[in-house]
């Protein structure tokens, strides 16, 4: 994947529980481009043959459903046993990832596009991008919202938390930052002003 000159890649990225997929759906709303990684992923190992065999041969039979599809609970729960796995899972998804993403980018017609993805920094994914936002919130927010999303166990988000790159390092290397650590009202503000800023962008 190279950059495209006539187009803006943004990347919009977050912490898990920062809120970075309601400020995509925001923004899609309003008329932009957004790509998720995450639902592109999951597309993936749905009809990625290649993908999913690699996966097996690194992980085992055991990350796959009856129907010899990824189970996705199971493969989380796997991905996040330890930093081997974590990393191991990455450098074999992320660049299908970008395969995929490099294709659908081509065929838009939108000069700014949006790609959503938890781990931009971590992928070294930022390289590809134009600009870097991150949703940014603190992380008994994230935490509580992750919790009562999903029903998660305070432990298993602190668990996914320390394989992510940690916020005030994302925040460092970031060209915007939205804040949503207030209310939803607080949230839409800093989109409405962050949609602004993109009219000068080039």
């Amino acid at each position: 994947m190279k950059k495209n000159k006539e187009k803006i890649l943004i990347g919009i990225t977050g912490g898990i529980g920062s809120g970075k997929s309601e400020v995509c759906t925001q923004l899609a709303n309003k008329g932009f481009k957004v790509f998720f990684a995450d639902l592109m992923a999951k597309e993936l190992y749905a009809k990625d043959k290649k993908l999913t065999s690699q996966l097996v041969k690194r992980f085992g039979k055991e990350i796959l459903n009856f129907k010899g599809k990824i189970n996705l609970s199971k493969f989380k729960e796997i991905i996040f046993a330890n930093k081997k796995n974590y990393l191991d899972a990455n450098k074999i998804i992320h660049p299908a990832v970008i395969r995929y993403l490099d294709t659908e980018v081509k065929k838009c017609k939108e000069k700014i596009i949006f790609i959503e993805s938890a781990i931009v920094y971590e992928s070294n994914f930022d390289k590809y991008l134009d600009y870097v936002v991150l949703v940014y919130s603190n992380k008994e927010n994230r935490i509580r919202r992750i919790m009562n999303r999903d029903g998660a166990k305070r432990k298993d988000v602190l668990q996914i938390m320390k394989y992510q790159l940690p916020e005030n390092e994302k925040a460092k290397r970031a060209d915007f930052i939205i804040n949503n650590n207030k209310s939803i009202d607080g949230l839409n503000r800093e989109i409405d002003a962050f949609s602004e800023i993109l009219k000068f962008l080039k």
